[in-house]
């Protein structure tokens, strides 16, 4: 059975963003992006909204002699991505689609159908993903940095019980936190 899984690498104070909109200090180590490879090979579908989706577009015309990130560059390609977007009329990759809205109830649908995990990401998508309850897994990558403010990465105002399935630790101070949703 397929998971609306969401994943976000976030500083140790929430952020996904500093104040400035950078995210500099997300650069995976080799070890980390491995990691990120494995975790998003199951995935059939990415979820997006339009920022994420333009930063995440760079994948699709990627060419790198590194293994590891000609790997996900790959992964990234294989997987179909919907974009919810008003302002995007067209998208700028293969296997996407845009849609105007985001319905919960469609999504869940989607999951329910899908053969393959579905990922959904963006701090505002996932955000109303996780408010309507229909997100399953939680894989929060925390980096070893304090910005002070930016781009929050879970809504507020939305209580969601969690278990912890799994944890670990990698080379660059990174920990990585995996949830299931307690319905």
């Amino acid at each position: 059975m397929a998971r609306l899984l969401h994943s976000s690498n976030v500083t140790l104070d929430g952020y996904i963003t500093d104040r400035k909109g950078s995210f500099d200090w997300g650069v995976p180590s080799a070890e980390l992006h491995q990691f990120f490879n494995d975790l998003f090979r199951p995935v059939g579908t990415h979820l997006y909204g339009r920022r994420l989706y333009e930063t995440m577009a760079v994948w699709e015309t990627m060419g790198d002699d590194d293994p590891v990130t000609r790997d996900f560059a790959e992964i990234w390609r294989a997987a179909d991505k919907v974009v919810y977007s008003r302002s995007l009329e067209h998208p700028s990759t293969p296997r996407t689609r845009i849609e105007s809205d985001f319905h919960a109830g469609a999504v869940r649908s989607l999951v329910d159908a899908a053969e393959r995990d579905v990922l959904i990401g963006g701090a505002e998508l996932a955000g109303q993903a996780l408010a309507a309850g229909i997100v399953d897994d939680l894989h929060t990558f925390v980096s070893p940095v304090v910005v002070g403010g930016g781009a929050r990465s879970l809504p507020d105002d939305v209580r969601i019980d969690l278990q912890l399935v799994d944890e670990h630790r990698f080379d660059n101070g990174v920990v990585h936190l995996h949830h299931r949703v307690v319905r």
